[in-house]
């Protein structure tokens, strides 16, 4: 039996196939999924980005505003400096974190054209099948019908038969 499909009938091979076509879609979903939370972690990065600009550039704007009191300008100087670099710093960090979330964005949605194609292969199957049962069912109505009209002419024949006998 090895080198034998085995076959399954019609109606087991349709149940078959809509259980793949459904779990493609499954995929196919779960896969939609992980593309809208790659993308969701991007808009968030460059949010963040857009965020550390903003304020690393407000910092630089009040760069030489007068210190508070008791604090001199020199130390205030060093300590606006030393905030702007880290600002820079957290926008360097959050830049490196946005290319990895755009990697993994990308390898998401190639998993996700991998998932459609399969769902598609999956679908064209499974209707492929459907066609083929409709086919079948057409030529088994249709040897019904020839079936139906040779049983008639059978009769006719055995009545005329009988009649010319008597």
């Amino acid at each position: 039996m090895s080198g034998l499909r085995r076959r399954y009938p019609l109606q087991k091979l349709l149940e078959l196939r809509a259980h793949r076509t459904g779990k493609a879609r499954l995929v196919v979903v779960e896969r939609q999924r992980a593309v809208r939370d790659c993308r969701d972690a991007c808009e968030r990065i460059d949010r963040e980005i857009a965020g550390l600009r903003a304020e690393r550039a407000g910092q630089r704007l009040r760069m030489m505003e007068p210190p508070p009191p008791g604090i001199p300008f020199p130390l205030a100087l060093e300590q606006r400096e030393a905030h702007i670099d880290w600002l820079g710093e957290q926008e360097q960090a959050a830049q490196l974190r946005l290319q990895q979330a755009r990697q993994q964005l990308q390898q998401a949605e190639q998993a996700l054209a991998e998932a459609m194609r399969e769902f598609f292969r999956a679908k064209a199957r499974e209707d492929a099948l459907e066609k083929r049962k409709g086919a079948w069912r057409g030529e088994m109505l249709a040897l019904d019908a020839r079936r139906e009209e040779d049983a008639a002419a059978d009769l006719v024949q055995a009545a005329h038969f009988s009649r010319s006998r008597h």
